[in-house]
């Protein structure tokens, strides 16, 4: 057996008699979802994410601020 994933606008006619007939298929199972799901650029985006050489020389900056003097 094979797992697919498909992503169908049920908000169109067509889409939402595509998606009746998909759930009438006896070999079909379907599981739907409420969750939305990120491409990585979306989710970077939505986190306000950094590039990582970025992220590791600002811990460096704040580390070494932060232990400056203390040894």
């Amino acid at each position: 057996m094979r797992t697919l994933t498909l992503t169908i606008n049920e908000q169109t006619k067509a889409g939402n008699n595509l998606l009746s007939f998909l759930k009438s298929l006896d070999f079909v199972t379907v599981h739907e979802t409420s969750e939305h799901i990120f491409s990585g650029k979306q989710a970077a985006s939505e986190c306000n994410a950094v590039p990582l050489d970025f992220f590791i020389s600002e811990l460096h900056r704040k580390v070494d601020h932060h232990f400056a003097g203390k040894s």
